[in-house]
Order: structure tokens, then C-alpha cells, then sequence
């Protein structure tokens, strides 16, 4: 009997880590070691949840990207957005690894998909939200003047 039962607590473990590695990964949700290019890009969860208003960056557009790093749309944006970011004045990025599906900051978002954004305008004030930027944003951030 206990060896049955032996058994069967393997496979369940051996279940629960296949469906956890489905899903993203680890449940470790703690901060992420902050990574700051010049203070306009900046990790600054994994997996926990976070007040965005404190990050925000006076003066500057404020991307907030959900994102994770198994998501392959993700993998593409993400370098070309910290690019683009380190090499301007008027958009600071803050990435937000969500981990996995099952991380409280996506209920606590309303997070529908991934890469996401929430962005925060130069006053401080909450600008918008969704899969992208908007043309309007872009172009703010991208007129040299």
C-alpha cells in the first residue's frame, strides 16, 4: 500500500511540474534585480505585483510593459523597445515580467494578452492602455524637438 501511494504522490509531482513549466515557469514572485540603462529602462518586477504610479518618471512618457520571457512576441518587441528607449529622452520603460498566467498582477491588471502596456503621460497622468502604443504616443516620443 505505501508504496502505491508512493507512487502515486510521484506522478502527481511529476504532473504538477509539467503543467507548471506549461505555464511559464517558476512561481517565484519576487522582485527582480533592477537593470537601469541611463534611467530610462528599468526591470522592475517578476512576478510581483507593483504600484505603477511610483515608477513613473516626471517629464517623461512611461511605458509599463507586461511581458514574459517564454511570450515570443514578446522576445522580438522587448530589445527593440529597450533600443529605442535608451536612445531617446522622452520615454522611459519599465518591464514588468508577469511569469506566468496564473500571477495575481495579471488578475489585478486586467491583463488579456501579452506584451502589454499600460503608459503614464509626462504629467504623470494615466495616458493609456493595451497590445501597443499608439500612433499618437509614437509620434510624441519620437519628434526630436
Amino acid at each position: 500500500m505505501t508504496f502505491n501511494l508512493n507512487l502515486i504522490a510521484l506522478a502527481g509531482i511529476i504532473l504538477l511540474l509539467l503543467s507548471h513549466s506549461a505555464y511559464g515557469g517558476s512561481h517565484d514572485y519576487e522582485l527582480a534585480g533592477t537593470r537601469n540603462v541611463d534611467g530610462n529602462v528599468e526591470v522592475i518586477s517578476r512576478g510581483t505585483l507593483v504600484d505603477l504610479v511610483e515608477y513613473v518618471v516626471p517629464g517623461k512618457y512611461t511605458a509599463f510593459l507586461f511581458y514574459a520571457d517564454w511570450c515570443g512576441p514578446c522576445r522580438i518587441l522587448k530589445p527593440r523597445l529597450e533600443d529605442f528607449a535608451e536612445n531617446g529622452d522622452k520615454l522611459a520603460l519599465r518591464e514588468i515580467d508577469i511569469i506566468n498566467w496564473e500571477n495575481p498582477l495579471v488578475r489585478y491588471y486586467d491583463l488579456p494578452s501579452i506584451p502589454y502596456f499600460i503608459i503614464y503621460g509626462p504629467d504623470g497622468k494615466f495616458a493609456e492602455r493595451g497590445p501597443g502604443i499608439s500612433n499618437e504616443i509614437m509620434k510624441e516620443i519620437s519628434n526630436p524637438d
